[in-house]
């Protein structure tokens, strides 16, 4: 459901922009809102289930995340939705580290855990790949509001289900607090940069208010570095970036997320508003994105253990950055 419904809204972007009259500039707010909120608590969402406990957080995340979807659904201006999309977001930061606190927490080490870590890594995958399709048929067949509203009858299910299934746990040690000006400041930071960078094509990109916007994220991010250095249980330990594996994979994460996003947002407004697909259509459309992910997602664990991480994350990237700069001959009149 959480990572289902970073995409399911993009292809029922059109409608949103259409029924409630946002500007062409402000519409991706509707996925950044999400994103940011998302990204920007997930680490906050994670120490708290550890000191609050991991069935609590994901209890509480699910509520919030559904109570949200409703919202979203009941939108009536831009403003109204994008918020309520950020409040989905924060409830999103803390199912999704509980949830994988909770398997690595009951699950015994060995084959059983990776099995169920295996089913987690899919289920994510895939939640994300079938988004587009689901998006475009229920907007279709409905309203774009139901790529909101068919979260309502999964989150009540997963609220039963955890109630009557999942034990509580958390740490032992609960010293050190949780580190909230940290998860404020990295947010605010990330929020502010992408909205300066956002209304750059309105205001320049040399000109002062660009420039002051950019400034006043990198000092909110810069604020956060210091902070994190300083407190005794930061939301990031920023020594684990002088581990260059962990560096290299995750500036490989942010550009690969980067460039796919980004097609899926760029893409849908391409078949709809140019091509003049309906929802529906558009969803097809995205079928061999779909096919592609999930066809990686289960041929690469073999690839892995036949040529090693290295050659396979280098493969995927020069790949996906192949296709990526095969789009950009796109024009208005290019054939499907």
């Amino acid at each position: 459901m959480v990572v289902l419904d970073a995409t399911i809204t993009l292809v029922a972007l059109p409608s949103i922009q259409s029924d409630l009259h946002f500007a062409p500039s402000d519409l991706q707010w509707v996925i950044n809102a999400y994103l940011l909120a998302f990204g920007g608590f997930l680490l906050l969402g994670g120490r708290a289930g550890d000191l609050f406990g991991r069935r609590r957080l994901f209890l509480a995340g699910v509520g919030l995340f559904t109570v949200a979807s409703a919202l979203d659904a009941a939108a009536t201006s831009p403003g109204f939705l994008v918020a309520a999309r950020a409040l989905q977001g924060l409830g999103a930061a803390l199912v999704s580290p509980a949830a994988l606190s909770i398997i690595t927490t009951t699950v015994p080490e060995g084959p059983d855990r990776a099995k169920a870590l295996g089913a987690f890594a899919a289920i994510s995958g895939g939640g994300g790949a079938a988004g587009l399709l689901l998006g475009g048929l229920l907007t279709d067949a409905l309203s774009w509001q139901w790529v909101f509203l068919v979260n309502l009858p999964v989150g009540l299910a997963a609220l039963v289900l955890a109630l009557l299934y999942v034990p509580e746990s958390r740490v032992e040690d609960r010293s050190g607090g949780f580190d909230l000006a940290g998860a404020a400041l990295v947010t605010a930071g990330l929020s502010l940069l992408t909205f300066s960078i956002v209304r750059a094509q309105d205001f320049g990109w040399g000109s002062a208010r660009t420039l002051g916007l950019g400034a006043g994220a990198l000092a909110l991010l810069a604020a956060f570095a210091a902070l994190e250095q300083r407190r005794a249980a930061p939301l990031v330990r920023l020594s684990i970036f002088r581990t260059r594996t962990l560096t290299t994979a995750n500036a490989a994460t942010v550009l690969l997320l980067g460039g796919l996003y980004s097609l899926f947002f760029f893409g849908t407004l391409y078949f709809q508003e140019i091509k003049g697909y309906n929802a529906l259509e558009t969803g097809v459309a995205f079928l061999p994105q779909t096919v592609g992910i999930i066809a990686g997602s289960v041929i690469s664990q073999r690839l892995i253990a036949r040529f090693g991480p290295k050659a396979v994350l280098a493969g995927g990237l020069l790949t996906g950055a192949a296709g990526l700069l095969w789009m950009t001959t796109l024009t208005a009149h290019a054939s499907y």
